[in-house]
């Protein structure tokens, strides 16, 4: 099933598994994946920052009744009296509050973005649509979604500051955070819904000046290997969706052993001890 106007809030709610239930799965303990679809946090300040990128470079239309500028408050942390107020009046009418400095920030990264990416983004015909599907090898419910697709790609746009890093730090970042991972789960649920894409795309924009910007493909082979990784880290999953057992932390004492790279001797002691000049 595609949504097209379903939104963020209602697909956050929404209780099947999004590629972020894949990353926690992977690498906590898996009670954090039910732990974090129940409760709800509130983000850093550069995941707000992405969020309101996100709206003004995708649907400004729904920019300005979703967040507010506060000019006279460049630190946005809304300490007077009449800054709390303000903060607190847009809180309760579901406005977001931006102070101005962050306001320079976005306009930054909508500049950037229209002069490099706007010309590369074909004819979208979705953008950030919900996708819903059951995954066919291992009857997961999924869910996700994309920042657009057209006839050839599925789109990733993230706002961060690995696009200032080397570009093979960049690319490894990439991978670690889950974000190819993420293409891949995408483009899999765009197939159970009978649109085929061949490649992932991954739109990288530095939130500081001059908002670098990254344009990354991913091959249709490579995210054919990811998927596979999705496919085994969701059938783990849905042992736990089942039983409805999401196992914790040990409750024991695990002894661990040093790296190979941590374990000295008494010979290595020995030898810096001789090669000291003191």
């Amino acid at each position: 099933m595609i949504r097209p106007n379903l939104s963020f809030p209602e697909y956050l709610d929404h209780p099947s598994y999004g590629s972020s239930s894949l990353k926690d799965f992977k690498i906590g303990p898996p009670a954090m994946v039910e732990w974090r679809r129940h409760n709800r946090h509130d983000g850093t300040k550069a995941t707000k920052l992405g969020t309101a990128a996100h709206c003004l470079l995708l649907t400004p239309t729904l920019f300005g009744s979703s967040y507010a500028v506060r000019p006279d408050d460049e630190r946005g942390d809304f300490r007077t009296k009449a800054g709390k107020a303000w903060r607190d009046n847009n809180l309760a009418n579901g406005i977001e509050s931006l102070s101005s400095e962050e306001w320079v920030q976005l306009q930054g990264i909508a500049d950037a973005f229209t002069k490099k990416v706007a010309g590369c983004r074909g004819d979208a015909s979705m953008v950030e649509a919900s996708i819903f599907w059951n995954c066919a090898r291992s009857s997961l419910p999924c869910k996700g979604r994309p920042d657009w697709w057209d006839g050839v790609a599925v789109y990733d746009l993230k706002v961060s500051i690995i696009a200032d890093r080397p570009f093979d730090s960049m690319v490894w970042a990439l991978h670690s955070n889950g974000w190819l991972n993420q293409l891949a789960h995408n483009r899999a649920g765009l197939a159970a819904n009978g649109v085929n894409v061949k490649v992932g795309r991954n739109v990288i924009v530095s939130p500081n000046a001059p908002h670098n910007i990254h344009l990354i493909e991913v091959r249709e082979s490579d995210l054919d290997f990811l998927e596979l990784d999705n496919e085994n880290t969701r059938r783990g999953m849905m042992e736990c969706h089942r039983s409805g057992y999401w196992p914790g932390t040990p409750d024991k004492w695990q002894t661990i052993e040093l790296p190979a790279s941590a374990a000295f001797t008494e010979a290595d002691i020995e030898g810096a001890d001789e090669e000291s000049p003191v």
